[in-house]
C-alpha cells in the first residue's frame, strides 16, 4: 500500500471542472500515468494529499484516507452513480468521511514542508542561484503524482491536525 501527492488545478483555471471534489470526496483521473501511478500505489487505507497553487505559493489543501479505489473497466455501474465530475475518468479515488481531512488553513507546501519530504528529492540550487522561483521549483517535480513514504505521511497528517 502506498500514499500520494497529488497537483491539482483550481477550476476556473480547467472549464470549471471540479476534481477533487471536496464536498463528495472524490478524485478522477483518465491520464494514463496518472491511472496507472494510481492502480500501482493506493488502496483502501491509502492517503492521498491534495496541492494546489494560488496567488503565487503553493499549499496542501486537504487528504483523503482512501475508501476505494474505482475503475471503469470494473466498476462501470457504481462510477456512473457518482454525481461529480470524476464521474468522467477512467480511475476514481473516493475518501472516507470520517477520515479525510480537507483543511480550513491550507497548509504552505514550501521549503520547510519539502525538505521533510525527502522522497520528493526536490533541488533547491535553482532558487539559491535566483534562476527560478520557490514555487516554480516545487510545482514541476510535483506535477506527476509523487509516492510518499509512510514516514512523510505521518509527518504531514501531523502538519494538517490543526487547519480545520
Amino acid at each position: 500500500m502506498g500514499n500520494l501527492l497529488i497537483k491539482y488545478i483550481q477550476p476556473e483555471k480547467i472549464n470549471d471542472r471540479v476534481d477533487p471534489n471536496f464536498t463528495f470526496l472524490t478524485y478522477g483521473d483518465s491520464d494514463p500515468k496518472k491511472v496507472h501511478s494510481v492502480m500501482k500505489h493506493i488502496r483502501p487505507g491509502s492517503y492521498v494529499f491534495f496541492h494546489t497553487s494560488y496567488n503565487k505559493q503553493a499549499y496542501i489543501t486537504a487528504y483523503f484516507i482512501v475508501e476505494k479505489v474505482l475503475t471503469k473497466k470494473e466498476n462501470a455501474t457504481e462510477i456512473a452513480c457518482i454525481h461529480t465530475d470524476s464521474s468522467d475518468d477512467e480511475v476514481v479515488i473516493l475518501g472516507s468521511r470520517q477520515h479525510s481531512k480537507i483543511l480550513t488553513f491550507p497548509l504552505p507546501f514550501d521549503k520547510r514542508v519539502v525538505d521533510n519530504l525527502p522522497s520528493l528529492n526536490i533541488d533547491w540550487g535553482h532558487v539559491t542561484s535566483e534562476r527560478q522561483s520557490e514555487l516554480k521549483t516545487i510545482s514541476d517535480p510535483t506535477r506527476a503524482h509523487r509516492e510518499l513514504s509512510a514516514g512523510e505521511v505521518g509527518w504531514l497528517v501531523g502538519e494538517c491536525q490543526y487547519r480545520g
